[in-house]
């Protein structure tokens, strides 16, 4: 169910959604019901016209799909009808406690983790990690990590584009270790700039995407003359204080490690694998 409008009593358990679309471009305006931890009785109690809504909209498709394909997931779609795909609670534990989280999408050409807050329903094409620290999230946009991910994760599609596997990029990945607090609040500071920038300037700009900002960066770092349109994202999206924000978490980050901030991707890689 992905409407608010017509189902008054439901805004409670009623989310905004998000998929790889939303994040990279722009996103849809969909939003899911999420009844997780209620039974069919409590939901007819406590949320009646999204009862009846489920009931009309919902409960005759998954009882068909059940009965043609006799799939065990359409089964369990079949008989917890009132629930949105599958609850994830693994998912759902690990979020308990936090104000937000970091999420990054799982097959994209720049990997790029932002802040999301709990009033969004992340897709299964999202790869969520529950920490709310921002320092976590200047670690993850370093340049220490990502060579790490994209060695770990392999690549899909058309466009080669790496992939973000959870339990291969993140899991196993080796934060920096006994970082004194003074320089943790550092990358903290930087990681919360560089989110809100980034937020900021697409709130602005309805025609700027994730993806033209991160392209027009990687032709900056590549040396490349921008072209016409180029400048345009460049300066509307301020992509070089974008960059700038990047530049500084690297140093930061390596600072952490104890490592020099120039160091090549495979030189990253041979000292992450020695701590892993």
């Amino acid at each position: 169910a992905h409407i608010r409008t017509g189902i008054g009593d439901g805004d409670a358990v009623i989310f905004d959604y998000r998929n790889g679309r939303d994040l990279a471009s722009r996103p849809r305006g969909v939003q899911v019901i999420d009844l997780f931890g209620l039974n069919e009785t409590e939901v007819r109690d406590r949320y009646p016209a999204v009862y009846q809504h489920l009931s009309n909209a919902v409960r005759p498709q998954r009882d068909g799909q059940a009965a043609k394909s006799k799939t065990a997931d359409a089964k369990q779609y079949a008989e917890k009808w009132w629930l949105f795909g599958k609850p994830r609670p693994e998912l759902r534990k690990a979020l308990r406690g936090v104000t937000r989280y970091i999420a990054t999408i799982e097959t994209a050409k720049h990997r790029v983790f932002q802040f999301l807050p709990m009033s969004i329903l992340p897709d299964n094409k999202l790869a969520c990690i529950a920490l709310d620290d921002a320092y976590a999230l200047g670690v993850l946009s370093s340049r220490f990590h990502v060579p790490w991910a994209i060695a770990s994760g392999g690549r899909l599609g058309m466009g080669d584009d790496p992939v973000y596997v959870k339990s291969r990029c993140f899991d196993p990945f080796p934060f920096p270790a006994d970082v004194p607090e003074p320089l943790k609040d550092k990358i903290r500071t930087e990681a919360e700039a560089l989110d809100a920038l980034r937020k900021r300037v697409l709130e602005s700009h309805e025609d700027l995407t994730l993806t033209k900002l991160y392209n027009v960066r990687e032709a900056l770092r590549e040396g490349r003359a921008l072209s016409e349109a180029e400048r345009d994202i460049h300066d509307r999206g301020l992509v070089t204080l974008i960059r700038q924000h990047h530049d500084t978490i690297d140093v930061l980050v390596a600072e952490a490690y104890g490592w020099p901030t120039d160091l090549s991707d495979e030189d990253i890689l041979t000292p992450l694998v020695a701590l892993n």
